[in-house]
């Protein structure tokens, strides 16, 4: 969503607002709601706001003088129980509202906003680019209220080992190994290999995908390369390739049928909210939080302050980066938390491609956490039926869930409560958009 959007969304509601303040015998009189620059730097400087960054110089936040007749007079309501009726109908509109009488201070009373979140510094296309940079990081999805933010790590070197290609892609080496194997596998005619990206090849990537019960979608990832790799192999050894553990084309249906969304629906958030992986090596991918196993052990009546000692890396009380790995370097840190109790740990860690919380288990459906970590241990298709279970199950404060906020395609209300309030940093809400039109398009 744009930023003209969330105005014409956030005025959208400040109409709504108006009638309900009618409704409860307010009269209104206008208020600020656009501020420059400059004005927001003096704010600033007297210690008025705290900073630059405001909802009114982005035009989503509109103050409001409330009146209410007192005699022959008007009165101007400053009492937060007298407005709190008129402020919990705002933040019912949309989550991302907000009304200031919830922030404390009587000059905040009248405040209604938007936030829209944080704002990149490039267009959504350009961070979709495989450059160098995007290829030596891969990103964590949020998918629990224990980060406050989407986490992005560092790749490995194996991570690293094959390019991104997609048509039009400029990496000849890359481009020449890619369609050497598709010879290989009797996708692309020898005198078609002509060492760059065009359609044949696209096309011959997709054959190949399909398959293979790969996504199709022509971009030759991680686990294109190696089902490519893994076909040759077997071609060369004269033995049957080996099972593939990755996503196919009926999980993604089955998924949506399950869910009653579109197929397209599914495929934008397996491409923008999964780590594009659910397995490092023979093992399922998993990011570890020393926090969260704080909480574990005190909710079963262990100090965890005691158990520290010597533990740091693994057992702290708030959330942080800084013990992060990645990779299988996350596995060293889970089996040093499970010496101190292996239940709380296995809890304490997100599995899989979505990296839902090992603790959800119960309200998921699972017998147990060691069930939960097995299924996620199989196969992607059991990791997406995790994240099935999780956006159906996890509900926001209107009582909808995750699930209902796909099905109407509010994307950034999915991306507000999957990555955190500055999902507009990464553009979550508009590559899911993006990526749902090409799948329904069918490219």
């Amino acid at each position: 969503m744009s930023l003209q959007d969330e105005q014409f969304a956030f005025l959208k509601d400040v109409r709504r607002l108006l009638t309900k303040a009618e409704e409860l015998s307010f009269e209104v009189s206008g208020g600020e709601l656009e501020r420059t620059i400059e004005t927001q730097t003096m704010l600033v400087r007297t210690g008025a706001e705290a900073s630059m960054d405001s909802t009114h110089l982005r035009r989503c936040a509109i103050a409001l003088n409330l009146f209410r007749p007192d005699g022959d007079r008007w009165r101007l309501v400053q009492s937060p129980v007298e407005l709190d009726e008129l402020g919990r109908y705002w933040e019912e509109l949309d989550p991302r509202n907000i009304w200031g009488g919830r922030q404390g201070g009587v000059l905040q009373l009248g405040c209604f906003e938007r936030n829209p979140g944080g704002w990149p510094s490039k267009l959504v296309a350009q961070l979709d680019q495989p450059d160098v940079s995007l290829l030596a990081m891969e990103a964590v999805a949020l998918a629990d209220s224990d980060r406050p933010s989407a986490v992005v790590l560092s790749a490995s070197t194996q991570d690293r080992s094959r390019p991104i290609l997609k048509r039009s892609s400029t990496d000849p080496g890359g481009v020449g190994l890619l369609q050497e194997l598709l010879v290989k596998a009797g996708k692309l005619d020898k005198a078609a290999a002509r060492g760059s990206f065009d359609l044949a090849t696209e096309l011959a990537v997709k054959e190949f995908q399909r398959d293979k019960e790969l996504v199709v979608d022509g971009v030759v990832g991680e686990k294109t390369w190696k089902t490519l790799e893994l076909e040759a192999s077997a071609i060369q050894g004269g033995v049957a390739p080996a099972v593939s553990r990755f996503l196919g084309e009926q999980d993604f249906v089955r998924a949506a049928s399950d869910l009653n969304l579109e197929v397209a629906i599914i495929k934008a958030v397996y491409k923008v909210e999964s780590n594009g992986k659910g397995f490092i090596g023979e093992k399922p991918k998993i990011l570890f939080e020393g926090h969260v196993l704080w909480d574990r052990l005190k909710r079963k009546g262990k100090n965890p302050v005691q158990l520290a000692v010597g533990n740091e890396s693994i057992l702290y009380p708030k959330w942080t980066k800084e013990h992060y790995v990645g990779g299988a370097g996350e596995f060293k840190r889970l089996e040093l938390a499970e010496s101190i109790d292996q239940e709380a740990a296995r809890e304490s860690a997100s599995w899989g491609l979505f990296q839902i919380m090992g603790y959800h288990w119960q309200s998921l459906g699972y017998p147990s956490v060691g069930n939960f970590i097995d299924c996620m241990s199989r196969h992607e298709s059991e990791q997406l039926e995790a994240f099935c279970r999780f956006i159906k199950t996890k509900k926001i404060k209107d009582g909808h869930s995750l699930r209902d906020l796909l099905k109407v395609k509010d994307w950034a209300g999915f991306a507000f409560y999957y990555n955190g309030s500055e999902y507009r940093k990464n553009a979550y809400d508009d590559k899911l958009r993006e990526h749902y039109r090409q799948f329904s398009a069918g490219s």
